[in-house]
């Protein structure tokens, strides 16, 4: 028989469910970490040909940190704490906050983009770590892969030394992390 106490979690989960909260933990500082960067980096954007920029960076900073609800969630419901406190997310994420001059598009892009594709080569591997053992974190997981394929996409678009930055507008605005 099932414990209710066990949430959503049945005997057929075959996750080592400590290790994938493990896991999870530091997908979801590395998401917050990533928040507060796009965060900052938007608000270090100048001119209003930059603009679009900001508001890219902007939208990017609250897909993460609705990706960072959504972690948490799931390690509440696998019967663990999500760790919020701010003296262990550095030390977990895997990508470091790193602040630029006001008004240095090309660094903060770059950096931005650099962040993407840690975090998408990070979630490409808890996908294949985590395989079958437990199809509901698979599919979060390969759902957060997605968004920041999609962010990384943007971001090396706009990092393209021929492509103004006002173009990141129309077609690529972007609604949860998709352009």
């Amino acid at each position: 028989m099932w414990d209710p106490d066990d949430g959503p979690i049945t005997p057929s989960n075959r996750a080592d469910l400590s290790a994938v909260a493990r896991l999870l933990n530091v997908l979801l500082s590395s998401m917050i970490v990533s928040s507060l960067q796009y965060e900052h980096h938007a608000a270090l954007v100048r001119g209003l040909s930059a603009q679009p920029v900001a508001d890219y960076l902007f939208t990017c900073a609250d897909n993460d940190r609705a990706d960072a609800r959504a972690l948490a969630a799931r390690i509440r419901d696998l019967g663990f704490a999500a760790d919020h406190d701010p003296r262990h997310l550095a030390g977990r994420s895997r990508i470091s906050f790193q602040s630029f001059a006001a008004g240095d598009l090309t660094g903060i892009v770059a950096q931005d983009l650099v962040a993407a594709r840690i975090l998408v080569q990070t979630l490409q591997e808890a996908v294949r770590w985590v395989g079958d053992a437990d199809p509901t974190i698979r599919r979060l997981l390969e759902r957060l892969l997605e968004a920041k394929e999609a962010q990384a996409c943007v971001l090396a678009a706009e990092s393209a030394p021929d492509r103004p930055a006002e173009q990141i507008t129309g077609d690529q605005e972007v609604t949860r992390g998709h352009p």
